[in-house]
């Protein structure tokens, strides 16, 4: 069969929090787009939709996703070959992106030419399966992707615990969305790349730039990045104010080279995103491993002899507390 390349770029949503970003970013940017789900989006054109149907099973296994996305494969290269290039979204916290989203850049690496750039949602940090699956599934993406966008998933959750949950999976859809139409008409990013973001509750454009820096301290040394991008969008935002964050970021990260994008009609919301270049070891610090495992001897290691090196201070004070 010959194929023969029409229009530039493809969205493609993976899952259920994929296809919401895809569905919210084509809303406001003229894309051509693709959802692949196993949910029926019947209010969408059926032929931009690829339902990979598990027959009926309510808990699938993985092997079982896979088969059923076999399936399904060359109907989804089909719709996409024509393209580019495409944005792949998709949630590794969620069975059906852990196992379609490497299978899915596998398939479009080695049977087209297509430019492909992934933008993919970590687990939080106290979803322990979650994480040795996501470890494993980025990990896949990382043979066949060289340019991957993750958000740190944890990154609103830190500065206040109380958040509703329907409310932090919306300032994480919504800082994705952000990015990828700022970046739709420019450039994406290469390499591997963090965001961070502030809650939707933040009262001001400064509130909302402190807190996202810090929350990116907590995850990375700035010291190692070398390019950031910062989002930035209040209604009535000074242009003095602006130019103290940009200066008071140029100062946190001396060495980096900064690119600044003043979003504009956001519905009125204070926004600040913040996404870094970095590498793949910032996965390491989602795998629960390391904080029973030392970095020093790490091939010698043994609990029973170990345990000055590891911080179980929680436990030992249970320990204590049960001595009679």
């Amino acid at each position: 069969m010959s194929f023969v390349k029409k229009s530039t770029r493809c969205i493609v949503g993976v899952g259920d929090a994929g296809s919401r970003i895809t569905i919210d970013v084509i809303g406001q940017i003229n894309s051509d787009y693709l959802l692949i789900t196993n949910n029926s989006y019947k209010t969408w054109n059926s032929d931009r939709t690829v339902k990979i149907d598990f027959r009926n099973i309510i808990n699938p296994s993985h092997d079982l996703m896979r088969k059923a996305f076999l399936d399904s494969a060359d109907n989804i290269i089909r719709k996409i070959y024509e393209y580019q290039s495409v944005i792949l979204i998709g949630n590794l916290a969620s069975r059906f992106g852990a196992a379609i989203l490497p299978m899915l850049a596998q398939m479009l690496r080695t049977k087209t030419n297509i430019e492909i750039v992934c933008v993919a949602i970590l687990p939080f940090s106290f979803e322990k399966e979650k994480l040795f699956r996501c470890g494993v599934s980025l990990s896949l993406l990382s043979r066949y992707i060289e340019n991957i966008i993750v958000i740190d998933n944890d990154a609103v959750l830190r500065k206040n615990h109380d958040i509703p949950l329907d409310e932090h999976l919306k300032t994480t859809n919504q800082a994705i969305s952000d990015i990828i139409i700022e970046s739709i008409n420019k450039t994406f990013p290469i390499k591997f790349n963090l965001i961070s973001t502030s809650g939707i509750r933040s009262p001001s454009l400064k509130d909302a730039f402190l807190e996202t820096f810090s929350s990116l301290t907590e995850k990375i040394n700035l010291s190692d990045i070398q390019k950031y991008s910062l989002y930035l969008y209040q209604p009535n935002a000074s242009i003095s104010a602006i130019k103290n964050m940009v200066e008071s970021s140029n100062n946190l990260l001396p060495s980096a080279q900064q690119e600044l994008n003043l979003m504009s009609e956001k519905n009125g919301q204070t926004r600040c995103h913040i996404m870094v270049k970095t590498d793949h070891s910032i996965i390491s610090l989602y795998d629960p491993l390391n904080l029973f495992i030392p970095k020093n001897n790490i091939l010698d290691f043994e609990p029973e002899i170990a345990m000055d090196e590891v911080k179980l201070n929680n436990i030992r004070d249970l320990e204590s507390s049960l001595l009679i």
